[in-house]
C-alpha cells in the first residue's frame, strides 16, 4: 500500500484543480482562510481540511477541542500525527460547519451523533463518515474518509505472498462455503475483502450476483448490491443477510459477525450453496475455529462449511528515501524469532523530509492464513484449542504464521523489526 509523499505531491494540481498544500503549510492556509471573519472562508478552511486529509492519504481526521485551542490531527500510515493548532476563537464555525455538511442537528452539542458527507460536498469528492461526542471542551469530531472504486488493490498489492494469493483467488472462485478474516480494528480487512472481490469479478466476467451488507460502506464498487445497515430502524446485519438470501445471491459479503444469530445464518448460507466472506474478533487464523465454537455453532458444521480462515495485521514500511542498514541487539531479533540469524541485512529508516523524519512511508500487510482440509476439520471435530490447531498446522508445514511472515519481510528490507514485534505482540 502506498504512503504519501509530500515532495512530489507538492504544488502538483490534480481532480478539479485543487492544489495539494504541503502538510507544514496546512495551518497558515486554513488561518488565512478563517481570518476573513465570514462563513465563506470558514467553509474553504473546512473544505481544505478535508481535501488535503484525502490527498496526503489520510484515513481518519481529529478534530479534538483542548482548554487552548483546536487540535487537528490526520491519521497517515496508522499514526496520529498534528497537523494544525487553531484558535479557540474558530472552534465553534468549524464545529457547525462540519455538521451541516453531515446532516447533523447543529444546535445539539449535549449528544453524540453520526452522520456522512456525500462525495459532490466536499472538493476531493469523497465521501466520509463523521462521529461527534461531547467533551468537557466541546464537540469531539472524528471523520472517517471512506473508499472508493479507484482505491482498490489486487492482492499482490497488500504484501501477500504469491503462492497465498494465488490460494485466496482459488477460494474466492469456490460456488459454496465460508471465509472468515480476522485482525484487530483498522488491520485491512475490508480492503482485503475488496481486493479478492474485485479479481474474483475479473476473473469471472461479472457474471455473478454479488450482494455486501457493511456498516458503514467503506468503498463504493460497481456491479455489486451494496447495503448498509441501519441501527436506528433495528437493519442489523442479521436481517440483511435474512433478507438478501431471497435475492439469488452467489456471493454474500458480511461486514461483521458480532452475534450468534448472524454467525448461524452465515454458516448455513455457506452449506446451501452461496460463497459466505466476513470478519469475525479472534486473534489468529486458528482462533476463529474455537471463537464460533465459544458463539455456540456446532463443531460440524464449521469443519463442514469453513473453506479457510485468515488473520492479519497491518506495518509501516521503510521509507525508501532515507533508507539505512544497521545491526539490531539481539533482543530485538528475538521478538521475532530471529535471535538465530547472525548475518542478516536489517534496515531501518534514518528520517527525512520525505516521511515527516519518521522512518516509515506506507504500510503493508502481514498474514497467515490455515486452509481447513482433512487435518483441520479432524482438529475442529476434536475441539482442540485454537493454539494445538495452529502447532499441528505448523508442524505439517501448512500454516505460515504472523509472526514468520513478519520476519520474512523483516529480512527484506520492507518494515523494520520494531514494527513486526509490535504486530505480532497484539
Amino acid at each position: 500500500m502506498e504512503g504519501y509523499n509530500i515532495a512530489e505531491i507538492k504544488g502538483i494540481k490534480i481532480g478539479g484543480g485543487v492544489q495539494i498544500i504541503p502538510l507544514i503549510d496546512i495551518q497558515g492556509t486554513m488561518l488565512d482562510r478563517m481570518e476573513s471573519r465570514d462563513d465563506t472562508g470558514v467553509a474553504d478552511a473546512v473544505d481544505i481540511m478535508l481535501s488535503q486529509a484525502v490527498y496526503h492519504g489520510s484515513s481518519d481526521v481529529h478534530l479534538e477541542p483542548w482548554s487552548d485551542y483546536l487540535s487537528l490531527r490526520y491519521r497517515l500510515d496508522g499514526i496520529l500525527q498534528q497537523i494544525a493548532v487553531i484558535p479557540s476563537e474558530f472552534q465553534p464555525k468549524i464545529i457547525a460547519r462540519i455538521k451541516v455538511l453531515s446532516d447533523l442537528v447543529v444546535y445539539r452539542k449535549d449528544v453524540p451523533q453520526d452522520g456522512r458527507i456525500d462525495r459532490e460536498k466536499c472538493s476531493c469528492g469523497r465521501p466520509m463518515r463523521v462521529s461527534t461526542i461531547p467533551t468537557i471542551h466541546g464537540e469531539k469530531i472524528v471523520v472517517r474518509i471512506l473508499g472508493a472504486a479507484k482505491d482498490l488493490y489486487h492482492l499482490d498489492m497488500l504484501g501477500f505472498p504469491e503462492r497465498i494469493a494465488d490460494s485466496i483467488r482459488a477460494l474466492v472462485t469456490r460456488p459454496q462455503g465460508t471465509l472468515l478474516l480476522t485482525g484487530p480494528s483498522s488491520s485491512g480487512k475490508t480492503t482485503t475483502i475488496y481486493a479478492a472481490l474485485h479479481e474474483m469479478m475479473q476473473m469471472q466476467h461479472n457474471t455473478i450476483n454479488v450482494v455486501s451488507i457493511e456498516d458503514p460502506v467503506e468503498y463504493a464498487m460497481d456491479r455489486i448490491s451494496q447495503i448498509q445497515v441501519n441501527h436506528h430502524v433495528e437493519f442489523t446485519f442479521a436481517k440483511a443477510l435474512r433478507s438478501i438470501l431471497r435475492q439469488d445471491p452467489e456471493v454474500i459479503v458480511v461486514g461483521e459477525i458480532r452475534d450468534l444469530e448472524t454467525a448461524k445464518m452465515a454458516i448455513q448460507a455457506g452449506l446451501t450453496g452461496h460463497l459466505v466472506i466476513s470478519t469475525i474478533h479472534s486473534g489468529t487464523a486458528a482462533g476463529v475455529f474455537t471463537r464460533l465454537i465459544d458463539m455456540d455453532i456446532e463443531p460440524f458444521l464449521i469443519a463442514s462449511v469453513l473453506l479457510a480462515t485468515f488473520a492479519q495485521r497491518l506495518v509501516r514500511t521503510i521509507c525508501p528515501y532515507c533508507k539505512e542498514k544497521y545491526q539490531p541487539p539481539k533482543v530485538a531479533l528475538a521478538a521475532v524469532g530471529l535471535d538465530n540469524v547472525d548475518n542478516g541485512s536489517f534496515m531501518r529508516g534514518r528520517g527525512c523530509n520525505q516521511c515527516m523524519n519518521t522512518g516509515y512511508k506506507g504500510r503493508t500487510g502481514i498474514f497467515e492464513v490455515l486452509v481447513n482440509d482433512e487435518m483441520v476439520q479432524r482438529l475442529i471435530l476434536e475441539k482442540r484449542s485454537a493454539q494445538e490447531i495452529a502447532r499441528e498446522a505448523k508442524n505439517a508445514g501448512k500454516l505460515r504464521t504472523l509472526q514468520e511472515d513478519a520476519a520474512a519481510k523483516v529480512l527484506r528490507g520492507i518494515t523494520t523489526l520494531e514494527e513486526a514485534a509490535g504486530a505480532v505482540m497484539m
